[in-house]
């Protein structure tokens, strides 16, 4: 159905399975599509789910967390169960026509300021915002200092490497005991908090890149010293 469908949402998709390179890699376009049509899903699955206790609860409805959803939707989408349908679409098959036409809309939006525009590339959607703290206080002139740069990031947050926007984990190391000399480590930001310090910012090019940097530390430049009195 959607390989022979003229909607351009439903295209798009076809056209993600088909070129799936199964990375999220920064030039990945299909892990983008896929990803987006999979959260849309999601979504509208949970909201047809939630509904009937919406409507009898009213304003004192709270959601529920609904951190492993994806284990219930899967059964669903496979059996599609009439009783279990959101009552806001007719058929299983317009709520998955519904949430390709909501991905490319968000995708369309999310990179109307993006260049090159129309590739949708997870590396355009993922884009690091890594910034000091008192960046949001000052002007956004500051931001050149107080920034790291908006270097495109491989990985996502269901994987190994986790790495978003403003989201991942504060450092990668990888080590394994007696093999100390083989390992890695990377620091995203650098070392230092401080902006004015020579380590601000130090190592994090190749925690953006995944240079393997050694784990264990090499000749002494600098030493700091505590002199109580």
């Amino acid at each position: 159905m959607v390989e022979h469908s003229k909607d351009p949402a439903l295209q798009q998709i076809a056209h993600a399975t088909r070129h799936w390179d199964g990375r999220a890699s920064t030039d990945s376009a299909s892990y983008r599509i896929v990803r987006q049509f999979r959260s849309k899903t999601i979504e509208a699955v949970e909201a047809g789910l939630l509904a009937p206790a919406k409507a009898a609860l009213g304003a004192e409805f709270l959601p529920p967390r609904r951190a492993q959803l994806e284990g219930i939707v899967w059964p669903l989408l496979q059996q599609r169960p009439a009783h279990l349908l959101s009552p806001a679409v007719a058929s299983w098959e317009q709520l998955l026509d519904d949430a390709a036409r909501s991905a490319q809309s968000d995708l369309i939006a999310e990179d109307a300021q993006s260049e090159p525009r129309g590739q949708h590339t997870w590396g355009q959607r993922n884009t690091a915002a890594i910034c000091h703290p008192i960046a949001r206080a000052l002007p956004a002139l500051a931001k050149r200092w107080l920034c790291m740069p908006s270097d495109q990031l491989p990985g996502d947050r269901d994987m190994p490497r986790v790495q978003g926007p403003a989201f991942g984990a504060s450092e990668r190391m990888v080590v394994s005991p007696g093999h100390e000399q083989d390992g890695i480590v990377h620091m995203p930001g650098g070392q230092s908090g401080h902006p004015l310090s020579p380590f601000w910012g130090a190592g994090h090019d190749d925690w953006v890149h995944g240079r393997p940097t050694p784990f264990l530390p090499t000749a002494t430049r600098y030493t700091l010293q505590s002199r109580p009195q």
